[in-house]
């Protein structure tokens, strides 16, 4: 009997214990007594470094609610790669774009470059050979002594002394008349 009273004491004893731990930690509201629902996060009312703070917080399962729409926080991170994947393969179709429209316009100058190089030497070389034609062959080989002297003068002068600077002038001015007189 004395052992009936003990387990009997004991079971109240648990019992009471039981309902002070109860009472010091209650259930969820909305528990039926099995798992909770998962909470949910409004975005709409928190300011963004509100909502950024709560996110960094909650698991991935977490419920965040938007504009009237409910997603999962790893439903949010992988349409938030998804973006980013997308955003970065579109600045690499416009950067390789924008590099085939440099290359392009860059030949194209090019291009127009090399033609007027063209043109202007075509242009110079018929020139040069008008004039050597209307001077005959003695007046291309007087054309050339004239030239080959000029460019002795042009060289002596870069290290002549200021005596000798005068008298490669002098012969200077007389290899222009020269020229003159030839019609050059």
């Amino acid at each position: 009997m004395i052992g009936n009273i003990r387990t009997a004491g004991l079971t109240i004893l648990s019992l009471a214990l039981g309902l002070v731990a109860n009472a010091a930690n209650p259930a969820p509201a909305g528990a039926g007594g099995g798992v909770s629902a998962p909470q949910v996060l409004k975005a709409d009312t928190l300011t963004k470094q509100q909502f950024e703070q709560q996110l960094k917080r909650l698991p991935d399962n977490a419920v965040i609610e938007s504009k009237g729409q409910r997603m999962t926080k790893a439903q949010i991170r992988a349409l938030a790669a998804q973006k980013g994947q997308a955003n970065q393969a579109k600045a690499q179709a416009a950067l390789s774009q924008a590099n085939a429209a440099f290359e392009e316009r860059r030949a194209q100058l090019e291009q127009q470059h090399q033609a007027k190089l063209q043109a202007d030497n075509a242009k110079a070389m018929a020139e040069f050979t008008r004039q050597s034609q209307a001077g005959g062959p003695a007046a291309s080989l007087q054309l050339e002594a004239i030239q080959e002297e000029a460019a002795q003068l042009c060289e002596r002068s870069r290290r002549a002394s200021p005596a000798e600077q005068a008298q490669i002038e002098q012969r200077a001015a007389q290899l222009l008349q020269q020229l003159q007189q030839m019609g050059r």
